[in-house]
């Protein structure tokens, strides 16, 4: 067995090779992710935003992507040390006092940039200023990442209210449909009376089917949202939501703040400045450049001119460039641009949005109001029928019931367009998108 392993050495490192690339797989195939909690809340979704999903990979990708740039640019100053090895024969000259013919050598070098005039300096604080700039878009992608799944915990909790209604709906159709059934038969309905009933009673069992299937697909969207494809959360918790009673501001100082605080417009102002410097920086591309060398070398044939140690200072003074500055100073003043009309446009559109977002709240306060007096009222209507259930009026007690689920759909849908509206104020002006439905 011995023998035949030193024999065939290739094979068995082939076959740990194979091992240790398909083993990252396994272990992923091992650890898959947990299923969602039964009931889910809220909080607990919103605690998945920071999982790996592609839109927070790409953000955190552009952090790499401006750290890696800074480290190119850090590595422009660093020390450079190389060893040199050069195996040479040669066939010496007649009047050389080394006849022999191995003209191999060996040597060890170091260079370090010294001084270029700021130019470094300048080159490094825009890329730090790149990555605090993507660290400020990672933040505004966590926020839409939070907002997101708000969207679609609510779009759940709706989808649910909404085959509740439905059914009721159904109950009701069938009740009336299937007394006219009767009286038909007692000659007490026509035709055309039966016919209207059933006509409705299937429009709302197909009102109640895509119901059913809006429920499982705003439960698919939720998963998906979460990182849990295909694992579908059955039962949520309804959230507080205390946050929806805060007292709007003016809207003058919210857009103030918005403007000063707006991860994105923080985020494109850092760019702003580091294309700023950048293009000081090109102004010195092409400067002096001051360095320190280094040298240490070994010969098989000894010359005279041949120095073993050699240590200076290298003055680089470029004159021509062929138009090369004039392209970097063009391009990075093009960049500059660029980023200063998203600039603008994003302060545009965070006015916009702050405006009506605002307006959207404050509209959305009043029917908040009026929707809980309708369900109040809906509530009392639904005790009146039950009194008068006795007498045989069924269908009046059903269509009550009906009333009241579609006021309870009303009331959630304004309280959840509240929460999300406030929820996205709180991510143009930087503030935490959500606080576990607590006041702060």
């Amino acid at each position: 067995m011995k023998s035949c392993f030193i024999r065939k050495p290739g094979i068995y490192a082939a076959f740990f090779l194979y091992v240790l690339t398909l083993s990252p797989h396994l272990r992923a195939e091992e650890k898959p992710a947990p299923s969602l909690p039964e009931p889910l809340t809220l909080e607990y979704a919103l605690q998945l935003a920071s999982e790996p999903h592609p839109d927070i990979l790409l953000s955190k990708s552009e952090i790499e992507d401006a750290e890696a740039r800074y480290l190119g640019v850090e590595s422009e100053t660093g020390i450079n040390a190389s060893v040199v090895g050069r195996a040479t024969w040669v066939e010496p000259a007649r009047a050389a006092p080394d006849q022999s013919h191995n003209d191999s050598m060996a040597g060890f070098s170091l260079k370090k940039r010294i001084y270029d005039f700021g130019r470094s300096s300048l080159k490094l604080s825009a890329a730090e200023m790149d990555i605090k700039a993507n660290e400020l878009l990672y933040k505004d992608a966590m926020s839409r990442r939070q907002i997101d799944i708000m969207e679609k915990f609510f779009g759940v909790l709706i989808s649910d209210l909404e085959f509740i209604r439905n059914r009721e709906e159904v109950a009701v159709a069938y009740f009336r449909f299937q007394s006219l059934e009767k009286s038909k038969e007692l000659g007490k309905a026509s035709g055309l009376e039966l016919l209207e009933a059933e006509a409705k009673y299937r429009e709302t069992r197909r009102k109640r089917a895509a119901s059913e299937a809006r429920q499982n697909i705003t439960r698919q969207l939720l998963a998906e949202a979460l990182n849990r494809p295909g694992k579908l959360p059955a039962a949520l918790t309804e959230p507080s939501l205390l946050q929806i009673d805060r007292k709007l501001p003016e809207m003058e100082g919210l857009i103030k703040s918005a403007l000063s605080k707006d991860p994105v417009i923080l985020s494109l102002k850092e760019k702003v400045e580091a294309a700023n410097k950048r293009i000081k920086a090109a102004r010195f591309e092409w400067g002096p450049v001051l360095s320190a060398e280094l040298e240490a070398s070994a010969y098989e044939r000894e010359f005279g001119s041949r120095d073993r140690l050699r240590a200076g200072l290298v003055l680089e003074i470029p004159f021509l460039t062929g138009g090369r500055r004039a392209s970097k100073i063009a391009a990075h003043t093009a960049e500059l641009h660029r980023i200063e009309a998203g600039l603008r446009r994003r302060e545009m559109d965070v006015r916009k949005a702050v405006f009506e977002t605002w307006q959207q709240i404050n509209v959305l306060h009043y029917q908040l109001e009026e929707v809980n007096t309708l369900v109040k009222y809906r509530d009392l209507s639904l005790d009146h029928a039950r009194t008068i259930y006795e007498q045989g009026l069924r269908a009046y007690l059903g269509s009550s019931l009906v009333e009241y689920s579609e006021a309870r759909l009303r009331l959630a849908e304004t309280k959840y367009a509240i929460a999300l509206a406030w929820a996205r104020l709180d991510a143009l002006t930087g503030e935490k998108v959500f606080n576990g439905g607590k006041d702060e």
